[in-house]
């Protein structure tokens, strides 16, 4: 049967200096609801009468209810892909190499299926932004998806639309090469101390993650694999748990004995604490 069909609506009343806002839903079309609706789909969502731009509406009793501001939520893959979605920027064929793409050159990263900015992604999207405001926006993304459609379809001519956008971009892009000067990220030193000529080593990043190296290169070429640990014991030995990473970025939990020491506790979820598990 069909899908039932809802009205959303969103509403704004004015009461002198202040605002409320409301937001609900007005069933259109009933579809499969006609025959049959579970008791959580009949409370879910409230209903809003459907009111005039200006229609003076009647107080019948404010209950007053602290709360406070929150961050909002970190961005996981599912929720970015809703937001690009809503905002009309990229096609279901581009969702997927674009966050691979962000990953793969460490702008952001994953954290408990979180996506988390990093201190290069920060960076770079401050220059971005300072420099090329009128091209790092919603906007300009989503109309610039429109035109792309426009040539697909064959309704538009794909040079004068180059032509349009290039010759401004040219300038702005000559006087950001001009006065944006080398930006260098600060080198996070780490606790291990460099056996060769005992500096202390920093935390730079390779191909496949953070990894440790001597700040004497040249003169020290000395680099080693940076292994990340939590504080959660193995649960089958006791012994450390490894965080390390796998070939697609996905983090998971090894234990150090596995396998040298015959353990073979490996798990794509972090161990909980006794406490927690209870």
């Amino acid at each position: 049967m069909a899908n039932a069909i809802y009205d959303t609506i969103s509403m704004d009343i004015d009461a002198g200096e202040y605002n409320f806002k409301s937001n609900g839903q007005k069933l259109k079309f009933k579809g499969f609801m006609s025959l049959y609706v579970e008791e959580k789909d009949a409370e879910s969502g409230k209903e809003l009468p459907l009111l005039e731009v200006g229609e003076e509406a009647k107080k019948e009793k404010i209950e007053p209810k602290q709360s406070f501001t929150e961050p909002p939520p970190r961005y996981t893959e599912a929720s970015l892909v809703k937001t690009l979605e809503e905002n009309g920027i990229g096609r279901p064929s581009t969702y997927s190499p674009t966050i691979t793409t962000i990953l793969e050159r460490r702008y952001i990263e994953k954290e408990q299926k979180q996506l988390v900015p990093t201190e290069l992604g920060k960076v770079v999207n401050d220059l971005l932004i300072n420099s090329f405001s009128d091209i790092v926006n919603v906007d300009f993304t989503a109309e610039i998806e429109e035109e792309f459609d426009g040539i697909a379809e064959g309704k538009k001519e794909w040079k004068n639309i180059l032509r349009t956008f290039y010759k401004p971009f040219e300038q702005e892009l000559k006087k950001a090469q001009e006065e944006l000067e080398h930006v260098e990220l600060q080198e996070e030193v780490s606790d291990v101390q460099c056996e060769k000529c005992g500096r202390m080593m920093v935390i730079k990043y390779g191909r496949y993650g953070k990894f440790l190296a001597c700040p004497g290169y040249p003169e020290c070429k000395n680099a080693k694999p940076l292994i990340e640990t939590i504080d959660e014991p193995c649960p089958k030995c006791g012994g450390k748990i490894q965080v390390r990473k796998s070939k697609k970025g996905r983090k998971f939990y090894i234990c150090e004995n596995n396998p040298d020491k015959n353990c073979d506790y490996i798990s794509w979820n972090k161990p909980k604490k006794d406490n927690e598990k209870k």
